[in-house]
């Protein structure tokens, strides 16, 4: 029986990828507000970890597209798999965490209904330290990603503008830079959760490139006691809002239900 793992497990961000590597089950609901509709995504990911500091991922992911003039559409996204290595460190070093990471999503979704189709591919550093700033809140998780990602194949609006100009479609390539807070309050059965997610997109179509910046809240909730046979069940709820001019998406809510195996 899975007995107090969601409590104890170190504290984990909503939206910038964990420092440290879990055996666990996942279940997505996301919301994003777009200029003219919103998107609904519901994914299933799994991660397992070999020889204790090997993690591998899987993720299904599901798009709805839901615009304000418009029949609603639904496809298959980018089905990706991950490969995150622990590679240090210890409580009583510079970091608690540091891992490399690698993610490939292949392009199984629709272009045509704009849910994904593209695939890409994404290299992560992410390093994580947990301090200490009141003896009241012990173990603040302090996690970073630097990442770097590019797209397998030009997206739909990418290769319409290319085609019109006479050129070949340009694969976006953009740098990420994430920031998280996440604080254990109430013996573990609460973490809130403060987000900084930085991106910066260094090619596409012109008028394309830029930096933006998004300011990210929310919070888990571990809802069933220690000795309860749900005990390993975490619940998130997080929300993430532009904070510079230059924006992809208008807002974004992200739901999680997680399920933590022992390691």
């Amino acid at each position: 029986m899975a007995h107090h793992r969601a409590r104890l497990d170190p504290g984990e961000p909503i939206f910038t990828q964990r420092s440290f590597v879990e055996k666990n089950i996942e279940l997505d609901v996301g919301w994003t507000g777009q200029a003219d509709g919103q998107e609904v995504a519901l994914s299933a990911a799994a991660g397992w970890v070999f020889a204790r500091r090997l993690e591998i991922d899987v993720e299904i992911p599901t798009g709805l597209q839901i615009p304000d003039d418009g029949a609603t559409t639904g496809s298959l996204d980018d089905v990706a798999a991950g490969v995150q290595l622990l590679v240090c460190c210890a409580p009583e070093q510079i970091l608690d965490y540091l891992s490399l990471r690698l993610d490939v999503g292949a392009p199984t979704g629709s272009r045509a209904k704009d849910i994904g189709g593209t695939g890409s591919w994404q290299v992560s550093l992410l390093p994580g330290r947990l301090q200490t700033l009141l003896p009241q809140l012990p173990d603040l998780l302090v996690q970073a990603q630097l990442a770097y990602a590019e797209q397998l194949r030009p997206d739909a609006g990418s290769e319409a503008i290319a085609a019109s100009l006479g050129r070949e479609a340009v694969r976006q390539k953009q740098v990420l830079w994430n920031l998280a807070f996440t604080q254990p309050v109430a013996g573990g059965r609460v973490r809130p959760v403060l987000e900084m997610l930085g991106t910066s997109i260094v090619d596409a179509e012109p008028g394309g490139t830029g930096t933006s910046v998004e300011l990210a809240a929310g919070f888990w909730l571990v809802p069933f006691a220690d000795e309860h046979p749900l005990s390993a069940l975490s619940l998130a709820l997080g929300w993430r809002w532009p904070a510079t001019r230059f924006k992809q998406e208008q807002a974004s809510g992200l739901f999680i239900a997680e399920w933590s195996f022992g390691t």
